[in-house]
């Protein structure tokens, strides 16, 4: 089975496109119309697209709701507008959304969508290669990274992670992929950062309340320094900056905390609480640890690129097709 079969380039003369991976080649397509037809098992799209395109590229997708049951959308600055509009019409089709402004989603051992993980040697370096029992969803794609990084180092590892994205509207909530983990047998522990801005985490907190999640959940909602100005602050996300108090990261963690989640007192702590909670599920026998597989091999891409001072050497642990010009 193919987990990726083709790519779509409206613009592009090219008709195969090489991969330095066991990937090999793919075909390379210019409308979506040919693409579904050749490969009417195609579940998920990946859309590049700018925040110019990405709504019409998006909504044509849409067409094809009885193939695609997940797009994810990696443009930052997607008008709020459009994003809405897409956000409703996936949402009657049935089709969900990561996104916009995200990195993706991972599943260790499985797959991933978008550049979550980062390269080659870190997902080895977060054991990515393999499920743990951790399972995470946060906004920022770039914390996401540093979730996969602190959960490998201080459990058996993560599960599934995603990142709803940094916009002020994202395709999919919190409490969505947080409910699908609290019902998954192989997930023991939640995992949730938040930040500054909106209001989502209360709609966990109504969960933690009504029973609805009752697995471990350890939460954290970053911004808390914004409680330090005396003016609004504006973080690098359009969705990150308290528009009243109950927006704010300290307003939200304190509501988690009261519902039942695992709030640590600072960030720097967070890491200790997951730590603290997996032990103690490992103790109590309701979390087993799997055997450690072996380690795979990463294979280590080597670039020569031609300088004034003569040969340099990147060494490139990164899935990278033959279009792409590292000069």
């Amino acid at each position: 089975m193919q987990l990726f079969t083709s790519m779509i380039i409206p613009c592009s003369r090219q008709n195969i496109v090489s991969f330095y991976t066991l990937w090999g080649t793919r075909t390379v397509y210019q409308t979506m119309k040919e693409t579904f037809q050749k490969h009417p098992d195609v579940t998920v799209l990946v859309n590049f697209s700018s925040f110019r395109s990405v709504y019409d590229s998006v909504m044509e997708a849409l067409e094809y709701s009885n193939k695609i049951n997940t797009i994810a959308i990696i443009a930052e600055g997607v008008p709020e507008r459009q994003t809405r509009t897409f956000i409703k019409a996936a949402f009657d089709k049935g089709v969900g959304i990561i996104g916009p402004a995200t990195v993706g989603g991972i599943k260790p051992g499985c797959f991933r969508i978008g550049n979550t993980g980062g390269m080659l040697d870190n997902i080895v370096m977060s054991k990515l290669y393999r499920p743990g029992s951790v399972a995470y969803v946060s906004r920022s794609g770039g914390m996401s990274n540093e979730l996969n990084n602190i959960i490998s180092r201080n459990s058996d590892g993560v599960y599934e992670g995603i990142a709803i994205g940094g916009d002020r509207y994202p395709g999919s909530r919190f409490l969505d992929h947080l409910l699908r983990y609290n019902d998954n047998p192989a997930v023991k522990i939640l995992v949730l950062l938040g930040e500054v801005g909106g209001v989502d985490e209360y709609e966990i907190c109504d969960a933690l309340k009504a029973g609805r999640i009752n697995k471990p959940l350890v939460a954290w909602c970053i911004g808390t320094c914004a409680g330090l100005f005396s003016f609004e602050v504006q973080f690098g996300h359009a969705g990150a900056c308290a528009r009243g108090d109950l927006e704010t990261a300290s307003s939200k963690n304190s509501a988690l905390k009261e519902a039942g989640a695992i709030v640590p007192d600072n960030f720097f702590d967070f890491a200790n609480e997951i730590k603290r909670v997996y032990t103690k599920l490992v103790e109590e026998g309701t979390l087993v640890p799997a055997p450690e597989p072996k380690v795979p091999k990463v294979c280590l891409i080597h670039l020569h690129c031609l300088t004034r001072h003569g040969m340099l050497l990147f060494i490139l642990p990164v899935l990278i097709p033959k279009i792409c010009d590292f000069r």
